[in-house]
């Protein structure tokens, strides 16, 4: 990993120019979630996935994250087009969606479908421009990391809720038993 070689500020107790020059650099050359995440096992382990869950969480972030405008333009656009895209993307895999348009994925796997797919649209990239979103701003690098967040949060508090409800069900067997 590197590390910033300039102090942060001057002497003078100023920002230090070549300090912040680095950390732009260090930013802009930072590699997207699938790589960073790619040896943690909890963003390559596949469970099973519902494309309204990577879409909902997309459009749910591309609003979250503005604080002046209430959404991007062309949102709903956008959400069809990833909708149509990701369809495309795992019907073309080998597995190839279930019925229930889902697919085990991995979150990296989703990342670098939302990556792979996003990263060259014109629409979506506008959305880092001036002209339109004017003062506001949207990070997309973190838009797609939030959307993973999300479903890992989901997948978090699911295998919780199943490890309580096993327990539970577990405990309950364990005293009909008894009783029997």
């Amino acid at each position: 990993m590197d590390f910033l070689t300039q102090p942060l500020l001057t002497e003078d107790g100023f920002i230090n120019q070549a300090c912040m020059n680095e950390l732009e650099a260090a930013i802009a050359n930072m590699p997207p979630t699938y790589d960073r995440l790619s040896g943690d096992e909890e963003w390559n382990t596949k469970k099973w996935t519902c494309l309204k869950e990577v879409t909902g969480h997309f459009a749910h972030w591309a609003v979250r994250q503005l604080k002046v405008i209430p959404f991007p333009p062309g949102l709903e656009k956008m959400v069809g087009y990833l909708d149509a895209c990701l369809v495309s993307k795992f019907n073309g895999e080998t597995l190839g969606l279930s019925e229930y348009d889902m697919l085990e994925l991995s979150l990296c796997d989703i990342n670098k479908a939302l990556h792979d797919i996003l990263m060259g649209d014109k629409t979506f990239l506008s959305w880092n421009t001036k002209e339109a979103l004017g003062d506001d701003w949207l990070d997309l690098h973190a838009l797609l990391h939030n959307v993973c967040i999300s479903i890992r949060n989901e997948r978090r508090e699911s295998a919780a809720f199943n490890e309580k409800f096993d327990k539970d069900w577990a405990e309950r067997e364990s005293a009909d038993d008894a009783e029997e």
